[in-house]
């Protein structure tokens, strides 16, 4: 496994700014989570918050990789001045890749699904929760 470590991402700023997301908790073994949150907000509950967590998957043939980004909108209530979590916007990702999948063949599996984020039309996608019509 890789060593875990702090995120730095850029946000969504039309001149962009590097976020570091800190890393909260390592994955412990195989199953359980690690966690990193971007501490910006009036409170944790409000931190955008980027979970992964690695195993075999149920055949035992294919490792299974899940990524959950989750991005919440705070709210402050009017009569406590407390924010809460309103609404969030939800990433969920599952990555497989088979025992027997070739070695070689992993860079460039790499590069397909984590470049596919950067194309415009993807962007889009996301943006609205919508498919390319």
């Amino acid at each position: 496994m890789p060593a875990a470590s702090d995120l730095v991402i850029q946000d969504g700023l039309a001149t962009p700014v590097a976020r570091t997301f800190v890393l909260l908790t390592p994955s412990a073994s195989d199953g359980s989570a690690a966690v990193w949150q971007y501490k910006a907000g009036a409170n944790s509950s409000v931190f955008p918050t980027i979970m992964s967590s690695a195993r075999k998957n149920q055949k035992r043939d294919a490792r299974k990789l899940s990524l959950t980004v989750k991005v919440p909108y705070g709210i402050t209530d009017s009569n406590t001045n407390v924010t809460k979590p309103g609404s969030a916007a939800v990433l969920n990702a599952d990555i497989t890749i088979p025992d027997d999948f070739p070695e070689a063949a992993k860079s460039d599996a790499v590069a397909f699904m984590t470049n596919l984020f950067q194309q415009s039309l993807v962007k889009a996608m996301i943006r609205d929760a919508v498919s390319a019509t």
